[in-house]
């Protein structure tokens, strides 16, 4: 396991990978391919890797056929980072809009910072291109996403473009994290996973305390289906506020089951980003 650490900006955060990437390009984790680096990897015969100065002469004097040795070791290679986000209504609500800005801008840093590639893809009832930025190296690349996202209109009432955003994203294994409320069938999500799969998906799963538990124990409230968009009013009274609150708990162990068993537990996060807990999150992580 690798982990790459930040510690230029209080929004950055520590992210951890689980597996060594194959890239070519160096950077912040021990991958697979013999390189520069630190981490012994095994012996090599001179002729396969003509470095002298890696020579092991205790090595070469066991062999009994006179081989020359030299000490490899695993470079530390770059990796890309993506943020896929669900751009649709629901996700409009409340301060959701201004936790997917923060988190995007500390990813973009985040990756920066530790010499990866940073993309982003909304999606919604459709893929937008012009809300899709391509990885990039370059520092900065993520700022002409604030605006956007900043003034930008739901990319209409569901998520379903997430089932083909497979074919956007890198063809190498990448970092994915896939920021939505999740509020969609369980077998969309599993359509959505399963086109995910080549890739290290981590679910930011984003929910506002006052879509379960700041409800009133009597009154008339507005509530909005997160999937159709359609309002209904409904006299609040404390068994109902019980029940939807009930309600999410489950769809909370919904959510953990399926993603855990497509390879990550999924982060639980508040309307703010909290970059600390996020951190402890992925250090947690087995």
């Amino acid at each position: 396991m690798t982990a790459a650490t930040v510690h230029n900006e209080a929004s950055e955060f520590v992210y951890r990978l689980r597996w060594r990437p194959w890239g070519l390009r160096p950077g912040g984790h021990v991958g697979q391919r013999a390189g520069m680096g630190h981490l012994f990897l095994g012996y090599a015969s001179l002729l396969d890797h003509p470095d002298p100065r890696r020579l092991d002469l205790r090595a070469s004097l066991r062999d009994p056929f006179g081989t020359l040795f030299t000490r490899t070791f695993r470079q530390r290679s770059a990796i890309t980072v993506m943020v896929v986000a669900d751009l649709s209504s629901s996700m409009r609500f409340g301060d959701k809009a201004t936790f997917l800005r923060g988190f995007v801008d500390a990813t973009a840093r985040s990756a920066a910072a530790c010499g990866d590639a940073f993309g982003f893809l909304g999606t919604g009832d459709r893929l937008e291109d012009a809300l899709h930025l391509p990885p990039s190296f370059r520092r900065g690349a993520a700022q002409r996403l604030k605006g956007l996202l900043d003034n930008g209109p739901p990319l209409g009432e569901t998520a379903q473009s997430l089932e083909a955003a497979g074919a956007r994203l890198p063809r190498h294994r990448s970092l994915v994290l896939l920021v939505s409320d999740f509020h969609w069938p369980e077998d969309r999500l599993e359509r959505v996973l399963q086109g995910l799969s080549r890739h290290d998906v981590v679910p930011v799963v984003v929910w506002h305390t006052r879509e379960y538990t700041e409800l009133p124990r009597y009154g008339l409230v507005g509530l909005q289906d997160p999937e159709s968009g359609h309002r209904r009013m409904l006299f609040m009274r404390p068994g109902l506020a019980e029940r939807l609150r009930a309600s999410y708990q489950r769809r909370r162990q919904i959510l953990t089951r399926v993603f855990t068993r497509f390879g990550r537990r999924p982060f639980f996060s508040g309307e703010r980003f909290d970059p600390d807990a996020l951190t402890d999150y992925f250090l947690g992580t087995p």
